[in-house]
Parts: C-alpha cells; structure tokens; sequence
C-alpha cells in the first residue's frame, strides 16, 4: 500500500489580486494618495482665499455689522481677551459671508423629509419675549415674488359680520420652525410667523401711569401696542403655543389710569387681515398696518386724518427681511416681497429735523430716506432706523404738539400724521439719553403716544421706560 506521503504534492494557490491584479493594499494606498492630492490644493485655496480676499463688514442677511478687529493692549493680550478677539473677529467676517450663507439655506432643504403637513419647532416660546435694544430692523435685522397691496379698504367692519376678510388657515402648508419661529406656506406664499409667550405687562402699566402723574392733564397720553403677525396668521392647532396679543394688551389697559386713553389697534388690524398689512419675510407689519393703527389714534385724538388715496405710492422689489435670517428656512428666504410704503400729499411742504439721542442738532434730512441694500433695509426708509430723535415741522396749524415714544414698529406710523399735528416728535425708548418729562414740558407737546409691539411691551424694553422718566 503506497503511503500518503508519497501523493504528489500540488503548488499552493497563488494570493489573490484585487481590481486589475493589483494587491488591495495598493489600491487603497493609491485612494489614499488621490484623495491627499485633492485635499492638500482644497486646503491651500481656501487658506488663500480666507487670508487674501476682502472680509466682510456687514450682514445684509442677519442685518448688523460684524465683529470688528480688537485694539491690542499688553493687558488684553496676556489676559487673552485679545487672541480670544482676533478668533471671533476671524470666524464672523469670513469672506462673501452672505452668499455662503445662501448656499447653505438652499443645501439644507435638500435633506429630511418634507410632508405637506410637516411642523417642526425648536425651543419652546418663553414667558416673556424681549428683543431688548437690538431689534434688529433697526440695525436693520431688516429675495422674489411680488405681494400685492390693497389700499381700496377704507371704512371700519366687524370682523364677526364680515366673513370675506378672515383669513383661512385650514389649508396651510408647514414646512419649518425653530427658535419660537413657524414657517408657514399660505396661498402660495411662505410667512414666517414669531410664537409669543406672553406676559403682565407690569413695567409698562406703572410707566404710563407714572408719566400721567407727572405730567397731569394737560399733556394726553395714549396706548397703542400692535401684535405681531401671528395673532392673524397663526393656524388654530398651534394656538395651544401661543398667548392671545388680544387679552395682553386688554389686560394691560384695565390698569392704565383711566385719563390714558387705550387705542385698540389689536381689533382695527384683524378688520383688514385679509390685506397686506404685515410683511411676511420680516417682524414688522407692512406700511399699510401702520396706516390702519394710525388711523384709529388720530381717531382717539380727534384730529385730521388723510385717506391713503392722497399718498404717493412707493414700491421697493424683492425685499427680504428679519425673520428669512431667524428661522434660516430657505422656503421663506428664496419667496421676497415688494415693500410698498406711502408719501403724504404735504410731505414738500414739511420739515424734518435730525438730533442724536442727547438731543445735539444734526441737522435737516428726509424723512423718507432709503439706508443701504433697500431689497435687505426697506423698513429703514423711514427715517434711517431708530438711533436719532427726529422733529417734523408740518404745515398744520391746529396747535397740536405729538410725541411718539415707540420701538421699531412705530417708525412707519409718524408719516401718516404729518397732516394731522402742527409738530410730531419721535423718541426711541431703547436709545434716548434725556430726562423725557422735561424735554416733553420743553417742546409744549399737548399729546403722548406710547406705541411699541406687544413683545416689548411685556418685555425688558418696557423697563426702559420708567428710566427715561427719571435720568
């Protein structure tokens, strides 16, 4: 029997060879080289282009200026305040920072997955919503479908009675929300709507009363705090979410001293929901809001008020505003609007006069003046934003002096007054450096009107306030 060790042996197998022979050690030794060979010249261009190209100053998208390069001092260079400058100076002024910014609100909508009824939010709405002194269309945090405004409405209806002019939100469409922002998609359009959390209003009460007392009779003094958008637009099944801006401000006024008289601009503006009177890219209500609550303060004053029909119509295209850069949703970023405001028939024949808010002089302007990228700044035509006292001298000859006392939502209301007081001063509560009882008792103004949106009425502006009071 031949032994087993006999058998012929056969040749072992020979290694397997991975894509075109090659080992797969190589192969991946070669991807590995590929992918350094094209990352290396990335890197290199993008070290060029951050350190060559011009940075950038301001965004036109977040609406405010960027970090600036920090003064060296041997005391902030060894504390590391300075590096720790340089760092943030470096990351916020990167260059072209916009238009990367654009690219990335368009890359992200490619990803997740969209329903019709889709709703997201991220962060809850807190007690009490305070924008404290950045409101940002006033820095600005002020681009391609046009909305149309309708100026034909004139005479007041009850919302209960007239049906046509609810607005229907059982068929909207949601697509985004962070931040206590909804975005919503409405008859073909994308709104971005600002979730409010409430609050007592305490602060602002006891300011009003407070100015009255020192004040007395012979100055009036009024109330008129507007709501945000989503008091009008919000869907009924977020409304859970949402604080009533109604019942805020009907609260607020059963406890003003009972000589203040309250405006209630709340109601006026749910009689004309179905218009455009609030921007849907933007935190403001549109020109044409402010023309409805101005119209029902010259009615609690008494005085003169023109129609919208006398006002010179002015249109600025493709205006995207705060609330695209908040909710960074590239629904509402990629669907602008046209910013229509209104020029008084007497504008011509009216002066306006420009102070800093230490009430130095300087100088005569425009009260309609466009500031920058209008499709970015519209809401800044009016008068270039907040952080200025302005005077108008109108051709009215009635004896009335008014002073508005407002955040950012009373800056397109002082236009639609200039036929309807002889003089019209406007203060921003966040900025103004002046005791304001003394310099209201200097210019002999007969009427007082707080008008300020019901966030910062609740909120820390109102502290403000009780502080110009007494400074």
């Amino acid at each position: 029997m031949q032994s087993n060790n006999n058998k012929k042996s056969h040749p072992a197998a020979p290694a397997r060879k991975g894509l075109n022979n090659m080992k797969r050690k190589n192969v991946e030794y070669g991807f590995s080289y590929i992918s350094l060979m094209i990352m290396i010249p990335v890197f290199l261009l993008t070290a060029v282009f951050l350190l060559v190209f011009p940075r950038s100053g301001e965004s036109q998208i977040e609406k405010r200026k960027l970090a600036e390069f920090p003064k060296f001092t041997f005391q902030s260079y060894f504390s590391g305040e300075f590096t720790s400058g340089v760092t943030n100076w470096y990351d916020d002024t990167v260059p072209y920072r916009d238009d990367f910014k654009k690219m990335g609100y368009n890359f992200k909508s490619i990803f997740g997955i969209h329903t019709e009824d889709e709703v997201k939010i991220v962060g809850s709405p807190v007690a009490v919503v305070n924008d404290g002194k950045k409101d940002s269309s006033d820095s600005g945090r002020d681009t391609k479908t046009e909305t149309k405004t309708d100026t034909k409405t004139e005479t007041k209806t009850d919302k209960s009675e007239d049906k046509s002019n609810k607005v229907n939100t059982e068929k909207d469409e949601y697509k985004e929300a962070s931040n206590g922002l909804i975005v919503v998609k409405h008859e073909g359009h994308y709104r971005g709507l600002e979730l409010f959390g409430g609050g007592s209003g305490d602060a602002y009460v006891e300011a009003l009363n407070n100015y009255h007392k020192d004040l007395g009779d012979s100055v009036q003094i009024y109330s008129m705090t507007p709501a945000t958008a989503s008091e009008y637009y919000l869907p009924e099944n977020f409304k859970d979410v949402n604080a009533s801006q109604k019942e805020t401000t009907d609260s607020i006024s059963k406890r003003l001293d009972s000589s203040i008289k309250y405006v209630d601009v709340i109601t006026e503006l749910g009689n004309h929901s179905a218009e455009d009177i609030y921007l849907r890219t933007d935190h403001h209500w549109t020109p044409l809001g402010a023309y409805y609550a101005a119209r029902e303060f010259a009615k609690a004053a008494g005085v003169d008020f023109k129609d919208i029909s006398t006002y010179s119509k002015k249109d600025i295209p493709n205006f995207c505003g705060t609330l695209a850069a908040w909710a960074e949703d590239p629904n509402l970023f990629n669907d602008s609007e046209t910013f229509s405001y209104y020029v008084p028939s007497n504008y011509d024949k009216c002066t306006t006069y420009y102070y800093d808010t230490s009430l130095n002089d300087t100088g005569t302007g425009a009260f309609f003046n466009q500031v920058g990228n209008p499709e970015s700044n519209a809401y800044l035509t009016f008068m270039g934003g907040d952080e200025q006292v302005v005077k108008v001298e109108t051709n009215v000859r009635n004896g009335r002096k008014l002073m508005i006392v407002k955040d950012s939502y009373g800056n397109a209301v002082p236009g639609y007054l200039f036929g309807s007081f002889e003089s019209i001063y406007v203060v921003d509560m966040r900025y103004f450096n002046k005791n304001l009882v003394n310099y209201i008792k200097q210019e002999g103004v007969t009427d007082l009107v707080f008008t300020m949106v019901t966030f910062s009425a609740v909120g820390g502006n109102a502290d403000n306030l009780d502080t110009l009071r007494t400074q």
